[in-house]
């Protein structure tokens, strides 16, 4: 590489004017002081010599060095990177070390901070051998020619990039400092020249850094070499971690109703343009053209047989459509592309949700994967047809909406007088064909009522439910199979009830004929919405005739309350509360008002009603009341708007309704940004994090190598590990190692001689208690939710009591209770049948009957413990049904924060997989789709602090906020008072130094000891005086401090309490999201540990570490006989975590880029390119999916396993 050789030393910006400044922190020094030397504004002492009140490195103003000079004092002091450069070469690194050694020990908090991030430094270059003279430049390279273009423009002018301006600048100063040294120039102008050649590298390594940055003619700093790394326009995000692709082409979308699931429409010019290359290959495989000039032309004005080719080509690939934003997997997908003469990309519009596409304009990209391989996986794993569910939930993400629901519950609603009102006995019963014949001749009509006989038994039905049940099962079912395998659905089908039918069929029947039925469900969707003439008019808005007593009515209590107040008797605060309180109940009172008067067959109420389109209380603002505003802080206006959008607003209502208005357009323009960086931090947190191995409990030790250099050798990855299988010596028939034996140094030596490729091991895995999340006293996540399809980490066991049975529970459920004694008698209703005594043991006829007789409690004696799902065994759906109708409340799990995995998770910590409902695949991104699965929904957040009103002013953080909060691990506002001790708690009055009374909170412990925490006026307490306390109980309303909770009560605690707090958030916006994902990313941000006593290992006290690196030192000192190092639990938010990643290239292409870069030259950091982001840029496969290091080593383990048969046990 071309360089320029520097007639004078500088100082590398990156080392002196970054976050951290290494110069000033190796040689203790001020950071003003090292930037006054650089820029030779002061000089620095080397050798004070026999010069009086002089000391090493200390600086002297040129005023002074003269005085001294003329003095004849004889010492040594420069200016410049030069002085440096002797004092960096004189530094003892070693000696520097012991040194610091002693002083983190010392008492000072301060010193102690310092030291640790000097003796950080130090380690760092005596372990890679580096000189801290490095941090001086005496030569710069040049970077090639093509990535600092020089591009002609026309009329002979040039166009260059900015690095060609800053290289012209040090090349200009460097080459004129050069001529002063030759020609023996005056010091003084030999110091300026050489301040400017300093000024010209700063600018060319990091003009931004610089006060004055350099301009050019417009004014517009230059960009430098940092600037070209850093930010979104920069190499690592612009160039490396994305790139610009050819076999693509973008078009608007539109509905294509009569496609597939699986299929997209793409117009042909546009797919010819795509396939040109293989069309090409095609035309001359097939004869139809000699050369590939001839191809290329008649391509280029295609002829009948270019088409018949293309077709062809077309048949059996797939194609890549990608919808921005992209903010999750589901944002692309493949399709089965299918030839149209249309212009626009056509897609089925079953897809619009998981893209969040609609037909007004919306455009997407579409991608033609190249290879074999490619092809492959995205038929196998990107396949529209594959991607019905979400990985966020488990519900289905692809399925109805809009006009196909409106359709579904047209065709199966019921008017219920008519219902009522059919005769069991008179009423003619028809066979299913019956009712089909009568239908399609008009001789039944869609809600008539009918009576029906299916598989032997009589249903009271609609002729609508007939042919909704007839034609979802089309071509799926047919003959005896029809209502046998899946049953008759005599219900009417909103959009819930549909996705609930959606989830059961394809957990019953599979992914195939689930698509199927997606299909028939939009198409009879499609039909029906047409038939029923479904429209909106002005008529259909009626205005219940109650409203204007209503209103009457709260206008005269709003008056008797301000009279009130006028009298003195109210308060403002309690006055403004009670007008509030008001008209929220009378708001109410309307809205039942509206739905009594909308008659079921209104068109408004029947969109609502189906989730079609709009909701209820738009019905209620239309017909209705608008009901109260807010005002721009958020706080409730008292002046409610009366008018009713039907009946019009006045001139004041209309601007009363303007404040929400308006800051609902601002909140939706700041949060889509807002909530774009929150998924980008968590990605970039989580994007290691990959399905490592099937068990960690159970897991395989093996050397760890980059290329063919071994990082870590398999004695290194054994020592302290504990065996999980025996391994004999083949030669002397020694047994080495016993099952459940650690492993000692010598012995892992030993195997490793032996020339073993991997071993066995076993580790002690925990796990984390879950319960229901409670939020306002109301259950807002139930315990099914969070347990269903994960492992448990010990029995989940129903312990002997006597337990209140509901003859209604699931089949799954009561089967495990039958033949058990009843505690009670069992009467009827009535009390003069007797169903059961007690004594009697509760059988199925029992039940039959109980449930007959309307019964809906039995005591059962449950005389033994039941053990519902064994430690480490999969909670199935039913299983989970069962634990929470027997009022279990907690129960343990194998969970992602407690797993023992090294680099990832296992499969068993982690549990289903949500998108498929099976297990989840070695392999499997689980952080990226926990990243995704979180940020996704952060627009559908609130982005507001809440200001409770009247004189309490109370910050509640909510919403994006409020997730952003939790995540960064910062301390909260209104933050919460939280115990520190276990007793008694009592409520106090205190005077203050002012003579003010305030409560203060006492918890006085079994010994004696009290604790006193301060509480501010108008807190409110949620635990009542006298109470019996714990540590880390929550005492007043607010947040709590996580890193606070985390020192109080450890891990557990603070896990689930970060993971019901994001819970509550995304709850109360009536987002759905399994809490795995949040685990995973809690899980990074406890990665790290602090190090109380280093013991024998190579860290030192008061070190940030990564714990898996800390745990793996502790087992080699261990098993060498040594002290293993002590440490405390850290809590990082989650952009320190991705900052303090183990990757530098992760790191780096995240953000501050040149700290990082530096950080990692200073400390000669290795990337092992284990998480995706490094993988991407070095350009090589992602270690995840198909190309999983996992997967990889199972393939080449095959060809071992004779030759360990051989030598094993």
């Amino acid at each position: 590489m071309g360089h320029i050789e520097l007639h004078a030393p500088v100082a590398h910006i990156w080392y002196f004017r970054n976050a951290v400044n290494y110069i000033a922190l190796l040689l203790e020094m001020p950071s003003k002081a090292v930037e006054k030397v650089v820029y030779f504004g002061s000089w620095l002492v080397l050798d004070p010599g026999d010069a009086e009140g002089l000391v090493r490195k200390q600086l002297v103003t040129d005023e002074e060095f003269r005085e001294r000079k003329i003095k004849g004092e004889k010492f040594v002091a420069k200016k410049g990177a030069e002085a440096f450069l002797e004092l960096l070469k004189d530094l003892d690194l070693y000696k520097m070390r012991d040194n610091l050694l002693v002083r983190i020990k010392g008492k000072s908090r301060q010193d102690r901070a310092k030291a640790v991030k000097q003796l950080d430094v130090v380690t760092a270059l005596i372990n890679n051998s580096r000189k801290p003279t490095d941090m001086i430049m005496t030569r710069i390279p040049v970077i090639p020619p093509d990535l600092r273009p020089l591009v002609q423009l026309e009329g002979g002018r040039f166009a260059s990039d900015d690095l060609n301006e800053l290289y012209r600048r040090v090349i200009n100063r460097n080459n004129r400092l050069g001529k002063m040294l030759d020609e023996n120039a005056p010091e003084i102008l030999l110091q300026n020249e050489k301040r400017m050649l300093q000024d010209a590298v700063d600018a060319l390594l990091d003009n931004s850094k610089r006060q004055y940055p350099v301009v050019n003619a417009n004014g517009r700093p230059l960009r430098s070499l940092s600037d070209k790394l850093k930010g979104k326009e920069g190499r690592f995000r612009q160039n490396l971690l994305g790139k610009r692709v050819d076999y693509s082409g973008r078009a608007v979308i539109v509905s294509g109703p009569q496609l597939k699931i699986s299929q997209c429409g793409v117009p042909k010019e546009m797919a010819l343009e795509l396939f040109k290359p293989h069309v090409i290959y095609r035309l001359m495989r097939e004869g139809v053209v000699g050369s590939m000039k001839v191809a290329k032309d008649i391509v280029e004005k295609p002829t009948p047989e270019v088409w018949n080719i293309l077709e062809k080509v077309v048949k059996g690939n797939v194609v890549l459509l990608n919808r921005a934003p992209t903010l999750h997997r589901l944002s692309i997908q493949a399709f089965e592309p299918v030839l149209i003469d249309e212009k626009a990309i056509q897609i089925s519009p079953l897809v619009c949700t998981p893209f969040n596409a609609d037909f007004d304009g919306d455009q997407m990209a579409i991608h033609l994967p190249l290879s074999l391989a490619a092809q492959t996986e995205a038929r196998l794993l990107m396949l529209s047809s594959y991607n019905i569910f979400s990985p966020a939930s488990g519900n289905p993400m692809a399925g109805p909406v809009q006009d196909m629901v409106l359709g579904a519950y047209y065709l199966t609603y019921e008017i219920k007088d008519r219902m009522k009102a059919m005769k069991w006995n008179s009423t003619p019963v028809y066979s299913e064909q019956d009712v089909l014949y009568l239908f399609e001749s008009g001789k039944l009509r869609v809600h008539d009522p009918v009576l029906v006989r299916l598989g032997g038994m009589k249903i009271r039905t609609t002729a609508g439910r007939v042919v909704f049940n007839d034609e979802l099962r089309a071509t799926i079912f047919e003959g005896e199979a029809k209502y046998r395998d899946f049953p008759f659905q005599n219900k009417t089908m909103p959009k819930k009830e549909i996705e609930a039918m959606i989830l059961d069929f394809s957990r019953q029947f599979g992914v195939s004929k689930t698509n199927v039925l997606l299909d028939n469900i939009k198409a009879l969707g499609f039909k029906y919405a047409t038939e029923s003439g479904m429209s909106i008019g002005l008529s259909d808005m009626e205005v219940p005739p109650e409203r204007q007593r209503i209103l009457d009515d709260a206008d005269r209590t709003v008056r008797e309350i301000n009279e009130f107040y006028d009298e003195g008797l109210l308060s403002y605060n309690d006055r403004y509360l009670k007008v509030v309180q008001v008209w929220q109940e009378k708001g109410a009172e309307i809205e039942q008002a509206v739905f009594r008067n909308l008659t079921e067959e209104n068109s408004v109420r029947i969109m609502a009603d189906s989730g079609a389109r709009g909701s209820k209380k738009q019905i209620v603002q239309m017909t209705g009341i608008r009901g109260l505003m807010s005002d721009p802080t958020g706080k409730i206006i008292e002046f409610p708007i009366k008018s009713n959008l039907r009946e019009g607003l006045s001139v004041l209502e209309y601007f009363l309704s303007t404040h929400g208005t308006r800051k609902g357009q601002a909140d939706t323009a700041l949060k889509t940004s807002d909530s774009g960086y929150l998924t980008r931090r968590l990605v970039d947190v989580a994007h290691e994090l990959v399905v490592r191995e099937e068990d960690c409990t159970h897991s395989q030790a093996r050397e760890i190598k980059i290329g063919n250099l071994v990082v870590s050798s398999l004695s290194e990855e054994l020592a302290g590990k504990i065996a999980d299988e025996q391994i004999v010596n083949p030669l002397t028939g020694e047994t080495i190692i016993q099952p459940g034996e650690e492993i000692s140094w010598e012995q892992a030596k030993r195997l490793e001689a032996l020339g073993l490729k991997f071993l066995k091991i076993q580790r002690y895995v925990g796990g984390l208690t879950v319960q229901p999340v409670v939020d306002g006293g109301a259950v807002i996540v139930g315990l099914r939710e969070q347990i269903a399809g994960r492992y448990a980490a010990d029995d989940i066991v129903l312990r002997a009591s006597t337990i209140k049975v509901n003859p209604a529970w699931s089949k799954t459920t009561l089967e495990r209770i039958l033949d058990r004694p009843v505690a009670t008698d069992v009467v009827s209703a009535e009390g003069k049948k007797s169903l059961a005594e007690k004594g009697d043991l509760l059988t199925e006829k029992v039940l039959a009957a109980t449930k007959r007789a309307g019964i809906t409690s039995i005591e059962v004696v449950v005389d033994e413990d039941i053990v519902l799902v064994p430690k480490d065994g999969l909670i199935r759906d039913e299983v989970a049904i069962a634990i929470e109708q027997f009022g279990i409340t907690s129960v343990r799990l194998r969970s992602a924060i407690t797993c023992q995995s090294e680099n990832g998770v296992c499969a068993m910590c982690y549990g289903r997989d949500l998108s498929t409902g099976n297990d989840v695949q070695v392999g499997e991104a689980v952080g990226v789709i926990a990243a995704q699965s979180i940020g996704e929904p952060g627009t559908q957040l609130t982005l507001r602090t809440f200001h409770t009103g009247g004189i309490a002013v109370v910050d509640i953080t909510t919403g994006l906020p409020r997730v952003e909060e939790i995540f960064e691990g910062r301390t909260p506002k209104g933050q919460a008072v939280v115990s520190t001790v276990d007793g008694v708690l009592h409520i106090v009055d205190v005077k203050e130094k002012n003579f003010e009374e305030r409560k203060q909170i006492v918890v006085t412990t079994k010994t004696g000891v009290e604790a006193k925490f301060k509480v501010l006026p108008m807190t409110r307490f949620r635990v009542k005086d006298g109470a019996h306390v714990r540590v880390g109980d929550q005492l007043t309303e607010g947040s709590i401090d996580p890193k606070g909770l985390l020192e109080l009560v450890g891990v557990e605690e603070t896990a689930r309490y970060l993971v019901q707090e994001v819970q509550k958030v995304y709850r109360s916006q009536g987002v759905d999201i399994n809490v795995k994902h949040v685990e995973m990313i809690i899980r990074q941000m406890l990665k790290k540990v602090k190090v109380v006593d280093p013991g024998d290992t190579t860290f030192f006290t008061d070190q940030i570490v990564s714990k898996h690196e800390l745990l793996l030192q502790n087992r080699k000192v261990r098993a060498q006989g040594g002290k293993p190092a002590s440490f405390d639990l850290v809590l990082q938010g989650i952009t320190k975590s991705s900052l303090e990643t183990d990757s530098f290239l992760s790191a780096a292409s995240f953000q501050e880029t040149p700290r990082v870069l530096a950080d990692a030259a200073i400390k000669g950091k290795i990337d092992r390119l284990t998480g995706l982001k490094e993988a991407v840029i070095v350009g090589k496969s992602i270690p995840a999916g198909t190309s999983s290091p996992e997967l990889m080593f199972e393939k080449r383990k095959t060809q071992v396993e004779p030759l360990r048969e051989a030598r094993g046990s």
